[in-house]
């Protein structure tokens, strides 16, 4: 425990419960809360395109396009304590959760996508437009993004992809239309950076797969200046 421990003590996202009295730090996730988290069972995976069930995560074949997403895996259910992990680590600024947010992703989960160090794979985080990351001084996807490639052991990259448009946040999109359309034309890659890592993976990496319209439209663009194989890892879905 350190001296911010005590003058702005942690509160469980779930509970509400400080720690203190036991002599502990305060904790984001308590350990009673932790029990209530909902993770997503392999045999839960759905593809990234129809969003039906997909074995391991992979595209169906159906549905796969020369510019498609090759694959998603998502850790948790978005909902409950997740839910607000998510809104407080994005909107409410609590930066420092991202360890204990990391720290409940199984090893059995992280060990699923190791097997994609065979196409010497980097993790890629979805961007914020500039504009968006003045104002929040970061950007959640890379801060937790950082910390799943170093329990895969894989390099983190930031700078193969960018917001070239400034677009209505997604979450204040009704329709499932509206945020398909709304992504169009919002990302572009640093050409470069991609020549130089041709024929490797790239794990694009966000908080929330919704209607997975981010991740498609990242995707494409990706696929479309010469990557090779793009598989999409968020915390929750």
């Amino acid at each position: 425990m350190n001296i911010l421990d005590l003058i702005f003590p942690k509160r469980c996202l779930g509970c509400g419960r400080i720690g203190l009295p036991a002599g502990k730090a305060g904790k984001y996730f308590c350990d009673t809360c932790r029990f209530s988290v909902k993770f997503i069972a392999q045999n839960e995976a759905i593809c990234p395109v129809c969003e039906k069930p997909a074995i391991d995560g992979a595209t169906h074949p159906g549905c796969q396009t020369k510019y498609s997403l090759d694959g998603l895996t998502s850790f948790f259910r978005y909902d409950g304590i997740i839910r607000k992990a998510v809104k407080a680590l994005k909107y409410r600024y609590v930066s420092d959760l991202a360890h204990e947010f990391i720290s409940l992703i199984p090893s059995y989960r992280i060990n699923e996508l190791t097997k994609l160090r065979s196409y010497k794979a980097s993790l890629a985080p979805i961007p914020l437009h500039p504009s968006r990351f003045r104002f929040r001084g970061f950007n959640q996807a890379e801060i937790l993004g950082k910390l799943v490639s170093k329990r895969l052991n894989i390099p983190m990259q930031t700078d193969r992809l960018k917001r070239i448009k400034k677009i209505t946040p997604q979450v204040e999109m009704k329709h499932r239309e509206d945020r398909l359309k709304n992504m169009i034309g919002v990302f572009a890659t640093n050409n470069l950076a991609l020549r130089q890592s041709s024929g490797q993976a790239i794990l694009l990496f966000d908080d929330v797969f919704t209607t997975g319209a981010t991740m498609r439209s990242a995707a494409n663009v990706l696929k479309r200046e010469g990557a090779k194989f793009v598989w999409a890892v968020t915390m929750a879905r």
